[in-house]
């Protein structure tokens, strides 16, 4: 056996060596992978669950939680909080957001409470939900001096992380649909908020899957900022008292 052949088949050893060395490697990093993945989906699945269980304790159907304020006034809630959603150019509320309004219209007239309207208003005059969310409601016979309006309600824990600081609310109802009001009362129980809630939905609503799916991974954000309760955006070291009239909030 010549030099050269030694050579060759040492070559060729290493090379094989070298190959299986890469295979296992990549083996390795893809159980990694794989594990990580897997700890993702249970971690981000067991988060959703415990957001859903935890806000389903404050539920409320509508007679229930008249029942509750006449049988137990320490639960008297301070505020009607309703969260905000999109609304059409002429400024009549979505299927989604007349569906809040009349179920806080309707809650209000069992037990008259401060309401607050809670969404989004850009800085320009051509988006406005708490406007749109507040005529609406004092066309339906509402006192105006009774709606107070969050104008900074960018996201559902924006707005109760400001019904908290902003409004001073400790005791509070929540009204929005079902799928999103586990969310809202979960933020309002971490804040230390005695947080109920009454669903509001008469129709099955387009694209309810896709927005189901998405609430999974809000459930999971906002499970992280009920731990480390960031500062929203907008600063809001501004109070309001809800002892004043709500119309002092029209252009706050």
């Amino acid at each position: 056996m010549t030099a050269a052949t030694d050579e060759k088949k040492s070559k060729d050893k290493k090379n094989k060596d070298k190959k299986s060395g890469a295979k296992k490697g990549i083996m390795i990093a893809l159980k990694i992978l794989l594990v990580l993945l897997l700890f993702l989906v249970f971690s981000t699945i067991t988060i959703n669950l415990y957001v859903v269980l935890r806000g389903r304790k404050g539920i409320r159907t509508a007679e229930e939680w008249r029942q509750e304020i006449v049988g137990s006034p320490e639960q008297d809630p301070e505020c009607i909080l309703v969260l905000g959603c999109s609304y059409y150019p002429g400024g009549e509320p979505s299927p989604m957001l007349k569906d809040r309004l009349d179920r806080t219209a309707q809650l209000y007239r069992i037990a008259p409470r401060k309401i607050i309207v809670s969404g989004d208003h850009t800085p320009e005059e051509y988006y406005n939900e708490v406007k749109a969310m507040k005529a609406y409601l004092v066309a339906q016979g509402i006192p105006s001096e009774d709606i107070y309006m969050d104008h900074h309600g960018y996201s559902t824990y924006e707005s109760i992380y400001r019904a908290y600081h902003v409004f001073g609310v400790r005791r509070m109802t929540v009204v929005t649909q079902t799928y999103h009001l586990y969310r809202a009362v979960f933020l309002g129980m971490s804040f230390g908020i005695e947080t109920t809630g009454v669903a509001a939905e008469s129709e099955d609503y387009y694209g309810s899957v896709g927005r189901e799916t998405r609430e999974i991974i809000a459930r999971n954000k906002d499970f992280l900022y009920s731990i480390f309760k960031p500062k929203p955006a907008k600063d809001a070291d501004e109070k309001v008292s809800l002892e004043e009239s709500g119309d002092l909030t029209d252009d706050f």
